[in-house]
């Protein structure tokens, strides 16, 4: 009986970990566009398996948590990525640097949530 409440135990911890890193990344989801003559137009970042990705029609990348807060690295383009917040807090931009190329896109979308179909399509919340 001990290790039936043990087991189970762990099991909901591990959820419940694995669900707040999924939280914490949400403020970084949505749409970023890109001003014209950048080499992408936009980026879309989601949350998959508790991992902030982002794809545009480069490519998609992970987008690996640094020891700075709001700055990421771009695991497949060896960059990073800054995101900026406004005065109340909320996620406006994000300066993407890979070699020389340094671009800035405004959000201009919401949160980006997987559809629960279970498909790789997604739905955008308006905040």
């Amino acid at each position: 009986m001990k290790k039936l409440l043990l087991s189970l135990l762990v099991i909901v911890s591990f959820y419940a970990v694995n669900a707040q890193g999924d939280t914490v990344l949400q403020k970084y989801t949505g749409k970023f566009k890109f001003p014209d003559g950048s080499p992408v137009t936009e980026i879309n970042f989601t949350v998959e398996n508790g991992v902030l990705m982002g794809a545009s029609a480069m490519g998609s990348s992970e987008f690996k948590k640094t020891d700075t807060e709001n700055v990421f690295e771009i695991v497949a383009y060896g960059g990073t990525a800054t995101f900026k917040k406004n005065a109340e807090g909320k996620i406006t931009s994000v300066q993407i640097l890979v070699g020389d190329i340094n671009m800035e896109g405004t959000k201009t979308e919401g949160i980006l949530v997987k559809d629960n179909t279970g498909f790789s399509a997604y739905k955008v919340l308006h905040i």
